[in-house]
């Protein structure tokens, strides 16, 4: 059980942390083109590409951590 809280928790920070950093990214990234083009972006444009990522990286990371947490208790 502790091991599926620990694996949870992983991979809830590991989707926050992939979210924000999208989210930072994708916005420097929108600006640069928004002043090459003398245009305002959609800001939204972020949120709609960052979330799907992030809950890929989520789910992701819940996987890693609980394979990586079940091969160490089977080492001890």
């Amino acid at each position: 059980m502790r091991n599926l809280f620990l694996a949870s928790v992983i991979g809830l920070v590991s989707g926050v942390v992939c979210f924000l950093i999208l989210v930072a990214l994708l916005v420097v990234l929108l600006l640069i083109l928004g002043a090459i083009r003398h245009s305002h972006p959609d800001m939204t444009l972020t949120m709609k590409i960052a979330l799907p990522a992030a809950a890929l990286a989520t789910v992701a990371g819940f996987i890693v951590a609980k394979v990586r947490l079940a091969t160490i208790d089977k080492d001890k």
